[in-house]
């Protein structure tokens, strides 16, 4: 893929998640003021079963992620065909028997999500997992032939619909009016991918022996994302059951923060993917090939994503305290826990690199070891006393662990000796050394911490995020080298800053991709 076009597509794509997430956060912020603890507590437990949805084609939506652009590449177009009505055979299936499933285990179990939601309801989030599981179908192929728009779109038109309306319709229908505009929402996004991949992506499923291999590909990193979905919500069920659901309302800032921050590295590897397959393919199976592209968006994601983390430690006293001041208990947990992201973005970009060449296998038991270690960690936390915020250092901790051992396998598949995997994990990990103690210790020193007037509290925060930026851009410069600094800022498109920098001749001036 042609440089420029690669940050495009990223930013654009990450672009439109940051627009989603926004839209959520409100939606979630004003639905818990109105709601109440209950009925919110209700709209939760039907996410978390909406969530699981995306499950439910065992392996068969990565094996479809890796199997496409090898047969783009070769240009064999009956093979192409085969595997992709192959797959949505299988993620029809699969995800119809999930509703079917979900529908009578609650329909004969007398749950409180049936009492909560009725059958209509259980129904409405059906509707909701099988249409995203059919998008992400369209969008996984329309990523593999070099469109990234339309999974943009789709994700913009499902969070602004699903979104919006649910915030139009929550005052007159309450917690129902959630749940009615995220199906309202998801259909719509689905009609919306249709029709952009009807001529990649067409809905004619048909049973192959191609269904068994892509579940056979895709089961490594299948076992790795559902690992990775349990250790994202080990610690809220540890917290849940031994600390109460207070303090699990206060470690949920934790999570929403987190879940905000790996918006931009999720999309860098959400575009990376399909580029890192058919580049491998092409070379004929060389792992040293990807290594390149791996090596840029390693270092962009070292430098960038630990200042994001540094930032959002510093504004989340000040915010939540205007926001949600009955939440601050939960403060410091969700300073921890915002430097989670870097780590996790380096797990998802190492197991993409796995996955590329055909190391797969590897995946499974470095998921057991991390899920063990995560649920070690809090629950020790939990049991020496250390509340919430000892479970989010305690997650932390293992998730840099994780992260660790999994660029370790990446690095040494594609050609790093041993001797010099600590110098490279040295190198990524130090942004993060520095934006971590660099962010405590303005916290701690800077004057008026506990000033009360307006006035005060944002010259602070003014104070303490233009010192972080300052300094943490002087500790990170040796680490930006051959980033093409100038370049990315410039392909933000930012009014004015982006045409003065190509008009001073600081970057080139653009031209057609290649």
């Amino acid at each position: 893929m042609h440089p420029r076009k690669f940050i495009r597509d990223s930013v654009g794509f990450a672009a439109a998640q940051y627009v989603v997430r926004a839209t959520l956060m409100l939606r979630g912020l004003i639905a818990a003021r109105l709601l109440g603890p209950q009925l919110y507590g209700a709209w939760n437990a039907i996410q978390i079963m909406m969530d699981y949805g995306p499950l439910a084609p065992a392996g068969t939506q990565q094996g479809l992620d890796q199997m496409v652009p090898p047969r783009i590449v070769a240009g064999d177009a009956e093979a192409l065909a085969r595997v992709k009505r192959a797959a949505l055979f299988n993620i029809s299936l699969l995800s119809g028997a999930f509703a079917v499933a979900c529908l009578l285990l609650e329909q004969f179990g007398h749950s409180r999500m049936l009492h909560d939601w009725g059958v209509a309801g259980i129904a409405a989030a059906m509707i909701c997992a099988v249409t995203t599981n059919l998008a992400y179908y369209q969008t996984s192929i329309m990523r593999s032939h070099g469109d990234i728009s339309t999974a943009s779109g789709w994700t913009v038109i499902q969070g602004a619909v699903g979104g919006g309306l649910g915030l139009v319709l929550l005052p007159w229908m309450h917690g129902w009016g959630l749940l009615l505009g995220w199906t309202i929402g998801c259909v719509v996004a689905f009609v919306f991918s249709t029709v952009r991949s009807r001529r990649h992506a067409p809905l004619s499923p048909a049973p192959a022996s191609e269904g068994f291999d892509l579940v056979q590909v895709g089961i490594p990193m299948f076992a790795f994302t559902a690992s990775s979905q349990v250790m994202r919500n080990l610690d809220r069920l540890i917290i849940l059951r031994y600390l109460g659901a207070i303090d699990l309302g206060y470690y949920s800032l934790s999570v929403m923060a987190l879940t905000f921050l790996l918006y931009l590295p999720d999309s860098v590897t959400y575009v990376i993917y399909p580029n890192l397959l058919k580049t491998y393919g092409a070379s004929g199976g060389n792992a040293r090939s990807i290594r390149p592209d791996v090596d840029r968006a390693l270092q962009a994601t070292s430098v960038l994503v630990p200042f994001l983390c540094g930032v959002a430690f510093l504004f989340a006293q000040p915010v939540v305290g205007l926001v949600l001041p009955k939440f601050l208990p939960g403060v410091a947990a969700m300073r921890v826990l915002c430097f989670g992201a870097v780590a996790l973005a380096f797990s998802n970009l190492a197991s993409v690199v796995m996955m590329t060449i055909r190391r797969q296998l590897m995946l499974m038991p470095t998921a057991v070891f991390g899920v063990g270690l995560y649920g070690m960690l809090d629950f020790v936390a939990v049991k020496m006393g250390y509340g919430i915020t000892g479970v989010a250092t305690a997650t932390l901790v293992a998730y840099v662990i994780n992260s660790a051992v999994l660029l370790s396998l990446a690095f040494a598949g594609t050609g790093d000796r041993a001797g010099r995997l600590f110098a490279t994990l040295a190198r990524l990990y130090a942004p993060l050394a520095l934006a971590i103690g660099l962010s405590f210790a303005l916290e701690r020193w800077m004057p008026w911490a506990g000033a009360q007037p307006t006035g005060l509290v944002l010259l602070r925060l003014a104070l303490s995020t233009a010192g972080f930026a300052l300094v943490y851009a002087a500790g990170v410069h040796p680490f930006t080298r051959g980033m093409g600094t100038r370049q990315v800022i410039s392909e933000f498109n930012v009014p004015v800053v982006g045409p003065l920098m190509r008009r001073l001749g600081w970057v080139p001036r653009k031209k057609d991709d290649e």
